[in-house]
């Protein structure tokens, strides 16, 4: 019995490419090409790439701007690597960034691009939009960037600069948000034949789990921003000035909020451990659990300022924190259960998707400690610690993402031996910058200083130690990015499904027609793939 099959009435409706070629000459006006074609492209496909290339850009800078603030802290920040203006800005800077710079933004492009393809869809829903979601985005980057070069960031002393910060801080966060409209949109809306919500690959229902989250908690951030500029901009007497901003937006980039922002990580590895293992997954219910588990438990926008301190040691806090665990252990349990069952083959990929895993519960068991009043550890570089462990998970699993899909969307496939490598280097490298945090925090050592603070101990060691980790890690993203230039652009044609895979994007060329799909599938199974091919395997 066929598990995945096309319906013989059904047809295709005319993609704007067919609507062009039988256009009459009178009437047909030249397609765009070139730069201009990037410009202005709805492709998907597309615009999930440039999401990709810009984070992962973003990336390389924000980890050099960690490595000098690592070792500006050697010696007791006698280096004086950096002017002690601008220190409490890069310490913003990195945290801000590294979520809605390169997270955030690297899973909504993975989700853009790969999603309608998981799920049967022609396009994403609402194409324009999310194209224009993406130039917001890279705009208010750009302009939240200028504005901390021109000393206005939260603390800035150029009250222009601070305006202009707020104002693009919040471009961000709305280009986003639209972003993850569109990606949350397909998934309701735009599914093949037959794949009801419990059949969605995983990685589609982590995106809606995080969108979902995104949309509830960031309005409210978007409106503490509104708030934050009116009183910075006409009073600066309400919420403490240029001083004060950081105290109300720094609930977004810490947990319980960051959860929300890493939870496509545990959908990824879901999907990929199964490709790898070549066998259906394992606990399939126990696997959509935790990714929805994950998702209320990373619902941040109760986090507030006002509240912050009441919350922050008490029951719930403790119990939300150890209840962060379950989610990682879950995933791992199916995971490991499938891989005993099946034939595992051990691609670059499935490295990387591990290697986020294991951070990722190493993020949660490290907020487990936080709660605990007599331990002393806010304010202190353990919960960079933690941060760095959870959203660096996240940079793993999107960098395993775009291996995974890569072969997919380009056609072509890099080097596979260099990236198990890499993957290596990369778990290695945050390895590197958490664990010296995590002793440095117990010995108190301030989160936002390099000078303040006199403690007794290895401080050089640690802080030199972490501060290799970020240049190791800056140094394999780069390894990624050069290796998935000359792969994805000059190495060798990649099969329709070069990984063995399990879902419905694998079923269409590589790299997919106009449409994605010559015809519209149809499903009768979560796991449409992997049923024919067990049956295959069965038969002979």
């Amino acid at each position: 019995m066929t598990m995945q099959d096309t319906r013989p009435e059904a047809t295709s409706p005319p993609s704007a490419s067919d609507e062009h070629a039988t256009a009459s000459p009178a009437t047909r006006r030249p397609a765009p090409s070139g730069l201009s074609e990037w410009i202005t492209t709805g492709d998907h496909r597309r615009i999930g790439r440039l999401y990709v290339a810009c984070a992962l850009a973003f990336a390389v800078a924000l980890l050099v701007v960690g490595a000098l603030l690592a070792f500006e802290r050697v010696d007791d920040g006698s280096f004086d690597i950096l002017h002690a203006d601008a220190v409490a800005q890069l310490f913003s800077l990195y945290f801000l960034g590294t979520v809605f710079c390169v997270v955030a933004p690297l899973f909504l492009g993975l989700a853009t691009a790969v999603v309608p393809l998981q799920l049967g869809a022609r396009t994403i829903a609402f194409p324009r939009a999310a194209a224009l979601a993406f130039w917001s985005w890279l705009v208010g980057t750009g302009v939240m960037v200028g504005a901390y070069l021109a000393n206005g960031g939260p603390g800035g002393g150029n009250a222009i600069a601070v305006d202009l910060f707020l104002v693009a801080f919040g471009l961000v966060v709305v280009a986003l948000l639209l972003g993850s409209l569109c990606v949350a949109t397909t998934v309701l809306t735009l599914r093949a034949p037959g794949m009801s919500l419990d059949r969605v690959p995983m990685f589609a229902w982590s995106m809606v789990v995080s969108a979902s989250v995104l949309l509830l908690s960031l309005p409210v951030l978007v409106g503490e921003l509104i708030y934050l500029y009116l009183d910075h901009r006409y009073g600066r007497q309400a919420f403490g000035g240029n001083v004060g901003i950081g105290g109300y937006i720094e609930w977004a980039v810490i947990a319980p909020q960051l959860f929300a922002f890493v939870v496509p990580a545990l959908g990824f590895a879901a999907d990929a451990l199964q490709t790898f293992a070549r066998q259906r997954l394992q606990k399939p219910e126990s696997v959509l659990l935790a990714i929805g588990l994950a998702g209320v438990l990373g619902f941040g926008a109760w986090v507030q300022p006002a509240i912050y301190a009441n919350v922050r040691h008490s029951f719930l806090a403790g119990a939300l924190a150890i209840g962060a665990l379950l989610p990682p252990l879950l995933v791992l349990g199916a995971a490991a259960l499938t891989m005993k069952l099946g034939r595992p083959n051990i691609g670059a990929p499935l490295l990387w998707a591990v290697g986020a895993l294991l951070l990722y519960l190493a993020g949660a068991a490290a907020g487990v400690l936080l709660p605990f009043t007599g331990l002393e550890l806010e304010g202190t570089v353990y919960e960079a610690a933690q941060f760095n462990l959870l959203a660096l998970a996240g940079l793993l699993a999107g960098i395993g993402g775009l291996l995974y899909w890569g072969p997919k969307l380009w056609g072509r496939k890099p080097s596979d031996v260099l990236l198990r490598l890499l993957a290596l280097g990369g778990l290695g490298g945050v390895t590197l910058i958490a664990v010296p945090d995590i002793i440095l925090g117990f010995m108190k050592q301030p989160v936002e200083s390099v000078s303040d603070f006199g403690v007794d101990g290895p401080v050089e060691l640690l802080n030199a130690l972490s501060g290799i980790g970020y240049v190791l890690l800056a140094l394999v993203v780069l390894g990624v990015i050069a290796l998935s230039l000359q792969g994805f652009l000059r190495g060798p044609a990649a099969a329709d499904d070069p990984w063995d895979g399990a879902t419905l994007e694998w079923t269409t060329t590589s790299p997919p027609p106009p449409g994605n799909f010559a015809e519209s599938p149809v499903v009768t199974s979560a796991q449409p793939l992997v049923d024919i091919k067990l049956a295959a395997r069965a038969v002979e």
